[in-house]
């Protein structure tokens, strides 16, 4: 029974009881009937009665709804522990599939150095402690990115214009860009109706965090003097803002698209510069940072005609008239 039917019931109720209450004032017709008083109190409790049923059930539905609302957090903290202990197999299963590499490495290398096979150098020791280096940035990442999935991570959101945040990035990456040997380009900011300010809600740090991972993934794919473009689009039909950072590198295949956020995915080697190697997680956090902020994350990309890796955010658009 919902609310609405008890309370008609009642309704119902109070209303043939005051019918009642008046056909038993009504002298002309029961005089001075000696039943009469034994009416009236019996009327009196059946009142009574009523109105503490009502009051019970008003208790009952109090109850039942505080009862559904520990319920629903039940169901959201072992949702909560499910995905902390499905992240925390999910670590494991990394750490044991990607640290083996590198570990065996070492142990190959140190044990042949202790058996007198190779002589220790300069070359060996410093193959060893950058593999070192490796094995401690892929811990920190995994680490990283289980916060993120399981939702341990805290965001730090505050307001900041669009325009603001694109050039906070222009300030930024754009010497580490040019520093490194490539051309920076930037587009103005495009699609801010006239009068109008695009406001975004970020942590500023995390989103800096994924700029930063979408850059080094532009370095480790664009050629010496390659360009790294920036671009920013504000949709203000569907309220979003939308950074690009495109590259003119080699691009990547249709087949390997879906893939490129997938943890440890690192593309085809052979198109990748002589350089050190990152961990194949950044971005997967990047992927997961722009899920917290409720936006989206993509690549578009064509062999031969670089990449262009872009995530979009949630705007409000205020008026500045």
């Amino acid at each position: 029974m919902d609310n609405n039917e008890k309370s008609n019931i009642f309704h119902n109720e109070l209303k043939y009881l005051e019918s009642a209450r008046g056909l038993l004032t009504n002298k002309e017709l029961y005089g001075e009937n000696e039943l009469l008083p034994h009416y009236e109190k019996l009327l009196h409790e059946y009142e009574s009665l009523i109105k503490i049923t009502t009051k019970i059930f008003r208790i009952s539905d109090i109850q039942g709804e505080n009862v559904k609302r520990q319920e629903s957090e039940i169901r959201q903290y072992n949702e909560h522990l499910k995905q902390m202990e499905e992240s925390r197999k999910q670590l494991l299963t990394d750490i044991s599939h990607e640290l083996g590499t590198p570990m065996t490495s070492i142990q190959g290398y140190l044990r042949a150095m202790l058996d007198s096979i190779i002589e220790p150098n300069v070359n060996y020791l410093q193959m060893i402690y950058n593999k070192t280096i490796l094995i401690n940035q892929l811990v920190e990442d995994l680490f990283e990115i289980s916060k993120l999935e399981s939702n341990q991570t805290k965001m730090e959101f505050e307001d900041i214009l669009v325009e603001s945040l694109f050039s906070m990035f222009k300030n930024k990456f754009e010497l580490e860009i040019s520093d490194r040997g490539y051309l920076f380009a930037m587009d103005p900011l495009q699609g801010v109706p006239k009068s109008m300010l695009a406001v975004v809600s970020v942590d500023t740090v995390r989103i800096e965090q994924v700029m930063n991972n979408l850059i080094s993934n532009a370095f480790k794919y664009t050629p010496q003097g390659g360009v790294i473009h920036f671009q920013c689009e504000v949709d203000a039909e569907l309220s979003i803002c939308t950074f690009k950072v495109n590259d003119s590198g080699p691009g990547i295949e249709e087949a390997s698209l879906p893939n490129v956020f997938n943890r440890f995915y690192r593309g085809d080697k052979t198109k990748q510069k002589q350089a050190p190697g990152g961990t194949g997680l950044g971005l997967a956090i990047a992927h997961e940072i722009i899920k917290k902020h409720h936006g989206q994350m993509g690549v578009e990309s064509k062999p031969g005609k670089g990449a262009s890796f872009y995530f979009s955010l949630p705007i409000r658009l205020l008026n500045t008239r």
